[in-house]
């Protein structure tokens, strides 16, 4: 499995997953949240086409999740997977392009074993997903307000966990934003803090993790460092932890499952 975000954050998501398989490679795009002339060059960069896509996910309605997704379809013909929710919120009925994701339930595209998982978020039916070649597992949650019990099993299996840590509470609590969206942000269906993430792993993963990603950081209330060094404390510093690492804002950001899986663990986590 080969995992490359062409970005991650408030203001844009799309994250691309490869397999190779007895039919070759499967590529699956998961959302599309960045400017399209960007996401095309990524693609291609990827060794994806236009028309190279076995499959589009879409997340959730949100626009930093679909941005590009209107013009993309054009040069892209594969069919388009969301939740009903999802699917009406943007007023789009299932049709030969179009088909229904039904969450806690699998479905295959290609080499890859696919779950959508409900989340708590305050969009229409948003879910994460539990991506499985066979081999290599993913577990990806970009946007939850609190780490319900469904987000539990998936992240502990996974070695590759993307995660939402997006803001730091100080930071929140001190800036601009009106106290409205404050709570928002803060509450049980918005995002996650970067002490939440901390927390959640700390008491979730298992062994098979080898990479953690942060993703969706704030660009007004987080810093990727910042990030980093509160989900590594909260962690601790036991042998043989996996890599954390923020996921940047706007340039690809690569994980290849068969160098991950065979470096060797680092002996606990370093703060700088």
């Amino acid at each position: 499995m080969r995992v490359t975000s062409f970005g991650s954050g408030s203001s844009g998501n799309a994250l691309l997953i490869q397999t190779e398989g007895p039919a070759g490679t499967t590529s699956v795009l998961i959302d599309a949240g960045i400017p399209v002339r960007r996401l095309r060059a990524g693609l291609a960069a990827a060794g994806v086409p236009d028309d190279g896509l076995d499959a589009i996910l879409v997340s959730h309605e949100h626009h930093d999740h679909i941005s590009a997704l209107p013009r993309l379809v054009r040069y892209q013909r594969c069919p388009i997977f969301a939740t009903s929710g999802t699917m009406r919120a943007l007023d789009i009925a299932p049709s030969d392009r179009w088909e229904r994701l039904v969450p806690e339930h699998s479905c295959r595209i290609g080499s890859l074993t696919i779950t959508p998982i409900s989340v708590p978020h305050d969009a229409a039916e948003p879910v994460g997903f539990y991506v499985d070649d066979g081999t290599v597992r993913a577990a990806i949650f970009t946007d939850l307000g609190s780490t319900a019990a469904l987000v539990r099993d998936p992240v502990a299996q996974a070695h590759l966990v993307i995660l939402e840590a997006n803001y730091d509470v100080e930071m929140l609590e001190r800036g601009p934003y009106p106290a409205r969206l404050k709570r928002r942000i803060r509450s049980g269906h918005g995002h996650l803090s970067n002490a939440e993430c901390g927390d959640f792993l700390a008491d979730t993963l298992g062994s098979t993790t080898v990479d953690i990603w942060l993703a969706h950081l704030s660009e007004n209330n987080n810093r990727p460092k910042l990030a980093e060094q509160t989900v590594v404390q909260r962690l601790g510093t036991g042998l043989g932890g996996p890599r954390v690492q923020p996921m940047p804002r706007h340039r690809p950001f690569v994980w290849d499952a068969p160098s991950a899986l065979q470096r060797p663990r680092q002996l606990g986590f370093l703060l700088p």
